[in-house]
């Protein structure tokens, strides 16, 4: 029993690694999507703002832009898969956190058991042991 329920703490520590993990990853996707956000909208900006620059390098800006467009939909998908896993990580864990806590309550009990005949055997003792 006990070397189950270490097995099973093991685990837990492994997947709750794994979830940081994941938790990690999905936070450097997002900082990266709110950084091609920032640039798209510096790009539009400055096409807003300064039109005579914006026409010289019009054909330019419109590639950066689609470029840019293209790879938050591709951070966004990224993005999406990465909370999936995330979420998947946490199932685990949570399971993980349940199997050790049943073997844990199937350890305490396997320990009052193991007292109570103790401490009926004592009492047994005792009895035999007393003078009639």
């Amino acid at each position: 029993m006990a070397n189950r329920l270490r097995a099973v703490q093991r685990i837990l520590s492994v997947q709750a690694q794994l979830h940081r993990l994941a938790q990690w990853k999905l936070a450097g996707l997002e900082r990266r999507e709110d950084a091609l956000q920032a640039r798209h909208e510096s790009l539009l900006r400055f096409v807003d703002e300064d039109g005579a620059y914006a026409a010289l390098f019009g054909n330019a800006l419109m590639r950066r832009l689609r470029s840019i467009s293209e790879e938050k939909a591709q951070v966004s998908t990224a993005k999406q898969e990465q909370a999936d896993k995330t979420l998947e990580e946490l199932r685990r864990v949570g399971q993980m956190q349940r199997m050790g806590d049943e073997l844990e309550d199937e350890a305490r009990q396997e320990r009052e058991r193991q007292e109570l005949r103790e401490i009926l055997e004592l009492l047994g003792h005792r009895r035999h042991a007393s003078p009639r």
